[in-house]
């Protein structure tokens, strides 16, 4: 009898282990997230987005309002952002019609700006694309002032957009950087056509406004820092049950079954947030020198991570023109005033400008009678003598940066490794 009631009281202490146990593990698994939910930074008094966000509206009203306007962008703004003066009549119609905005948002290029948003999916930022508008309106106007010798004008334009696009993204998120990075290669483009027209005095100009851009230039941990605030606060939204996990996980339809709670979203938010800690390790040396970094293995992390990985490398190319076109135009008013090149950039008074966002080190530079190159090394990291990279070729593409760039034929097995002419400037 003794025998049976200890193995009884055995089994019966076996048993209750086992569903402390699971009940430990169930919440445990269930438990809550235990990383705050980030706060936005208050908004600066007299925030300059606001306004900018009600011209964004207005643009797009008028644009609605008055088809011709749309077609006459069309036949002004060709293929990879190139502006066409061939039909001045088009020309004059648009430039009429907008002039009132671009006056405006001109007035607040000093205002602290912030961007206006909430961390949920759910919000929507229809201004970036009229944003993107006013960089293709500046650009036409640095054609039509280059056309009219009006240079002081093409640098201003110039530096109405580097500043704006900053204005934009600062406390923005991934859209907001790309928006900014197009209107920057737009104008940055344009204004390079520009350059061998410039005067000495209007090339020492143009190396101030972009030594201006330098000092309000939004780094890129401040775009991360917004993302992971995205990222965490809809992994609370979702534990909460305010966010539907239906709407973001149509790509997995098999998750769409379970009660998110179930789902361990504490573990996601630590790999998470682990992520984001690596990302700005990596993100803080020169794009050459980064490493590859594997997603999270969450399933849920995997469904709200944004895509960062195209960040960098785009900000890389776009930062490398803007101090390409900066040094070459520091090169030649120094050619202008001493009827030679420097032997250095430094001796041409650029060398703060002149570092290379691909590799850390400083841009390439070779005098030659005839003119001179200007280049930065690239993704590879290798110096190809100024030999361009195809734009069109898959990313880590061979071959170096240029003020201009290399389109090349469509990439093939056969032409994948194909360059472009090193760009000689005078």
């Amino acid at each position: 009898m003794a025998t049976r009631a200890g193995k009884r009281l055995g089994c019966l202490a076996m048993l209750t282990a086992i569903v402390v146990a699971v009940v430990w593990f169930f919440r445990w698994w269930t438990a809550p997230i235990d990383i705050p939910r980030p706060q936005r930074p208050p908004e600066p008094a007299g925030n300059a987005y606001e306004v900018y966000r009600s011209l964004a509206a207005y643009t797009a009203q008028i644009f609605q309002t008055d088809p011709w306007m749309t077609f006459a962008e069309r036949r002004i703004f060709s293929s990879r952002g190139r502006v066409s003066l061939e039909d001045p009549e088009w020309v004059r119609y648009l430039r009429q019609k907008v002039q009132p905005v671009r006056q405006e948002y001109r007035r607040f290029l000093h205002k602290p700006c912030m961007a206006i948003l909430e961390y949920t999916p759910h919000w929507t930022f229809s201004e970036l694309a009229e944003f993107r508008r006013w960089a293709g309106w500046e650009a036409l106007d640095i054609a039509l002032a280059l056309r009219e010798k009006d240079y002081s004008r093409a640098v201003d334009d110039y530096r109405t957009i580097l500043l704006l696009s900053e204005q934009i993204r600062c406390g923005g998120g991934n859209l907001h950087y790309f928006t900014s990075m197009a209107m920057q290669s737009v104008v940055t483009r344009q204004m390079s056509e520009v350059l061998p027209q410039l005067p000495a005095e209007m090339c020492n100009r143009l190396v101030k406004v972009v030594r201006e851009w330098e000092s309000k230039r939004v780094p890129l941990e401040q775009w991360l820092s917004t993302e992971r605030g995205f990222f965490l606060s809809s992994l609370h939204d979702l534990y909460a049950g305010k966010l539907p996990l239906r709407r973001r996980g149509w790509e997995n339809p098999s998750l769409m079954r379970w009660n998110p709670k179930l789902l361990n979203l504490r573990r996601a938010a630590r790999e998470g947030e682990e992520h984001f800690r690596r990302l700005k390790t990596e993100w803080a040396k020169p794009l050459a020198q980064q490493a590859t970094l594997e997603d999270v293995n969450h399933p849920i992390g995997r469904l709200f991570l944004p895509v960062l990985s195209g960040v960098p490398r785009v900000s890389a190319y776009t930062e490398a023109r803007i101090r390409l076109l900066a040094c070459s135009a520091g090169v030649r008013a120094y050619r202008l005033r001493n009827g030679s090149y420097p032997a250095t950039l430094s001796e041409a008074g650029v060398a703060d400008l002149a570092r290379d966002p691909f590799t850390g080190g400083q841009i390439a530079y070779q005098a030659h009678a005839d003119g001179f190159l200007l280049y930065s090394l690239g993704e590879d990291g290798d110096d190809d003598g100024g030999w361009r990279v195809s734009e069109r070729a898959l990313a880590g593409g061979d071959g170096d940066v240029a003020m201009e760039p290399y389109y090349g034929p469509p990439p093939t097995l056969s032409n994948s490794k194909v360059k472009g002419e090193p760009l000689r400037i005078r």
